[in-house]
């Protein structure tokens, strides 16, 4: 019987806004450059086309015998947990013969953080430049999940203590709180000379720019206010290098998103002349655990942090 190298399905959120969409298909483009060797299809969750039943279909008439399905969604919301994994098993209903493997999210792999430096940079902020009242907005989607929530200000908590800002404040486009005009509005009030508006999102789209006109709009009242905005992000070499890597995790059966010790070393930014963060008593003896890359064989618990993988569309967890 004929070999067929499992196709790699590429799953975006879609977009209203048809650029949007089309940024998304870009980035299916390169990362189809990058793996010749299999397939590499796409489908959005909603609001554009292909959907996901639609594409997985398509992908079946083709031929395709087995999927490696990545979502390629920043954080672990209900979309990357609960809604594609649905998705995915109605598909598997349709095609009982048909392999599905489900991938990580791109979560907290530190190109992520690597990217969102550039694009500062990109807009003429240094992140590692000292300068008194400059701070930080970085303005999330937003999520009925709590832990998604939680994990959008474990990240930009991260991003404080690798920069140089002030302070790094918080603020969501949409669901929960606080809302763009609420941390807006607490830039100005707690005195920021400066303030960096940084959605953390991969493609422009309706919810960008509404992000966009609301900054204009806000700062206009106060022209005295000195605010920059900048980009999107999702085309950068350090992004597309991410879902490489989460490609080859989930062809690997690995699962990485949660893998944070990267963030354990603070690169000399926020405490050069400290080094640790305790005071070592006489007679203190204590192991400090080596941080490394390369894996081992141990249960998929790191640094303290585990949650669930979504029930792939075969019924196994995390789709291994």
């Amino acid at each position: 019987m004929e070999f067929i190298p499992e196709t790699i399905f590429l799953i975006g959120h879609g977009s209203r806004d048809p650029e949007g969409s089309a940024e998304f298909e870009e980035m299916v483009r390169r990362m189809a450059a990058r793996h010749a060797e299999r397939s590499v299809v796409h489908g959005f969750l909603e609001f554009a086309r292909p959907n996901i039943p639609a594409a997985v279909d398509q992908a079946v008439s083709r031929g395709v015998r087995s999927l490696l399905a990545v979502p390629v969604m920043l954080l672990d919301a209900g979309h990357a947990m609960r809604d594609i994994p649905g998705a995915l098993a109605a598909a598997r209903r349709r095609h009982p013969d048909l392999v599905i493997r489900y991938g990580d999210h791109l979560g907290f792999h530190p190109n992520m953080m690597a990217g969102l430096i550039k694009v500062l940079r990109d807009a003429g902020e240094d992140p590692m430049a000292e300068r008194p009242g400059r701070g930080l907005l970085l303005v999330g989607r937003g999520s009925s999940d709590p832990v998604a929530n939680s994990n959008f200000y474990k990240f930009s908590r991260l991003v404080w203590e690798r920069t140089r800002f002030e302070t790094v404040e918080n603020a969501f486009i949409g669901i929960t709180r606080p809302t763009l005009r609420e941390g807006l509005e607490r830039c100005r009030q707690i005195g920021l000379s400066h303030v960096v508006v940084a959605p953390y999102f991969l493609f422009t789209g309706a919810l960008y720019k509404k992000i966009a006109a609301i900054t204009k709009d806000f700062f206009e009242q106060y022209p005295g206010q000195s605010w920059s905005l900048t980009r999107y992000f999702g085309l950068e070499s350090l992004v597309l290098d991410a879902v490489a890597d989460r490609i080859a995790d989930g062809l690997a059966g690995r699962h990485r998103a949660y893998r944070d010790e990267w963030m354990r070393n603070p690169e000399g930014i926020r405490y050069a002349r400290h080094g640790h963060d305790h005071h070592h008593q006489a007679g203190h003896d204590h192991d400090h655990h080596p941080h490394h890359d390369h894996d081992h064989n141990h249960p998929r618990i790191e640094s303290g942090q585990h949650r669930e993988q979504p029930a792939a569309a075969d019924g196994k967890t995390g789709g291994a």
